[in-house]
């Protein structure tokens, strides 16, 4: 009996062991410019300062990021004693990249420069990622705003060219689940998936091919950022059928930031959201 339990314990220690965590997050930095007092949000050191304290505090692996002018900007935010930094190819002051920790291994994939349907709009940045002998592939999504929860159909110009970034967006996914690589689709898709009769995710999560039955971890949930003055999320973490047997229940965080919204702009109109994952 003894030697039964230990062999169950020693199991269980195995079994633990073979699981490698990995804390993913996206967070939209609005404006992060490169220079001191640069651009709409024009903040000073101490601001940077504080961002980076809010990167200290988020402690994730792999951080998708938006809005961010340059890799000198990013470095004021995420340490580069800590994370490998890898952004668009485009010259632009709103691109969108990665944060990885330091001992990820990480190859960058050319951008999905199809989501810059007008010539103006961002690229997605494409990154593969092993972890426990594992490939993942990640992509950083900044999709156009002012379409939150109307209609694709709408005859707005926000709406118009939202609807032209979706096909681009489900031919990745598509191609994805047809290369049985797990993915996930991370950012800020300008888009409240909770709202009724939403179009967007219905289209994306179609299960065709089979591992493209998606899974977002912000589905159901009121997002608290700046007190909750938009309920629904837009900034969405997106699993395919393989990688969402990852996640760790219970393990969906949004990091709030704790001073005064007169400091919104130095800080950001977005809050990091993130989830933790066990890769076996």
């Amino acid at each position: 009996m003894r030697l039964t339990v230990a062999l169950a314990a020693s199991l269980f220690i195995f079994s633990a062991a073979a699981a490698d965590t990995l804390k993913i997050a996206t967070w939209n930095i609005e404006h992060l410019r490169d220079g001191i007092g640069e651009g709409p949000n024009a903040r000073q050191q101490a601001d940077f300062e504080r961002l980076a304290l809010y990167a200290e505090i988020l402690d994730a692996d792999v951080i998708a990021f938006q809005e961010i002018e340059t890799l000198q900007a990013a470095r004021k935010v995420f340490k580069p004693t800590s994370y490998q930094l890898f952004i668009e190819n485009r010259t632009d002051a709103l691109r969108t990249g990665f944060a990885v920790r330091h001992g990820i291994s990480v190859i960058q994939n050319p951008d999905l420069v199809e989501l810059n349907v007008t010539g103006g709009l961002r690229h997605g940045t494409d990154i593969t990622i092993t972890v426990a002998s594992q490939a993942i592939r990640l992509l950083s999504v900044h999709l156009r705003s002012g379409c939150w929860g109307k209609s694709l159909n709408s005859n707005t110009n926000a709406c118009k060219k939202l609807k032209r970034q979706l096909p681009a967006l489900e031919r990745w996914i598509d191609a994805r689940a047809e290369a049985g690589i797990p993915f996930i689709v991370l950012g800020d898709f300008n888009r409240r998936f909770d709202v009724p009769g939403d179009e967007f995710w219905p289209e994306i999560d179609d299960g065709k091919p089979l591992n493209a039955d998606l899974h977002r971890i912000t589905e159901g949930r009121q997002q608290g950022c700046w007190g909750g003055v938009f309920t629904h999320f837009i900034d969405h973490i997106v699993f395919d059928k393989t990688s969402r047997r990852w996640i760790r229940p219970f393990s969906f965080e949004e990091i709030v930031y704790e001073e005064s919204e007169r400091l919104k702009k130095k800080l950001s109109d977005h809050c990091p959201v993130a989830v933790t994952l066990e890769i076996r």
